[in-house]
């Protein structure tokens, strides 16, 4: 009889601390699953799913830590799209946040690997190209201009500023020198390509 009771605590017991690690496993997995979700949250523009501002400076302050490592040269873009607030008004703010997610959806279909592109605000997005030559970035501008004629018989042009830099300089003067560039092409006409060095 004695030996009857003990063996129940035990299996009492037992099934306590299953049912606790259970429960603990549940909620680290949960737990686990919130932070990639607010990580994502904090890395991905809601809207358009490129990268956020913020994680994208993050990713140009680690690339110009490692830039001395290598010769090439490498190119920060601002894109701006024409005309936006046209956009907006003439086709509904619905319209315009389609045309912002397909610009980024062409954008990602033409960049290489490496590249990160990011929402800088509102119509304008920025984007790293590490380690290629000025000949290099107007081509795949170029494409990009190419495959952003029109959405859904809408024109659609963008003005692109790049900053080509090939020693390493602070994240706020590279986003500055692609900022300059990117006025100069939209004082010069827009839908074109300005290229400045810092």
């Amino acid at each position: 009889m004695i030996d009857d009771f003990c063996i129940r605590i035990m299996v009492a017991v037992t099934l306590f601390f299953a049912l606790v690690c259970f429960f603990l496993i549940r909620t680290v997995v949960s737990l686990k699953q919130k932070t990639l979700y607010l990580n994502e949250l904090t890395q991905k523009d809601e809207l358009t799913q490129a990268y956020t501002r913020r994680y994208f400076l993050e990713i140009l302050e680690y690339h110009l830590r490692l830039l001395h490592r290598y010769h090439n040269s490498s190119a920060v873009l601002m894109i701006d799209v024409d005309d936006f607030k046209q956009i907006n008004d003439t086709h509904g703010h619905l319209f315009g946040d389609e045309v912002l997610k397909h610009i980024v959806t062409e954008c990602n279909l033409k960049l290489r690997e490496g590249d990160v592109l990011a929402r800088f605000g509102g119509d304008e997005f920025i984007l790293l190209c590490p380690l290629i030559d000025r000949e290099d970035i107007f081509v795949v501008i170029e494409k990009i201009q190419d495959a952003l004629r029109t959405y859904k018989r809408i024109p659609i042009s963008i003005s692109v500023g790049i900053c080509l830099f090939s020693h390493s300089l602070s994240v706020e003067a590279i986003v500055r020198c692609a900022d300059r560039a990117l006025y100069n092409a939209k004082e010069k006409g827009k839908n074109r390509i300005e290229c400045v060095s810092p």
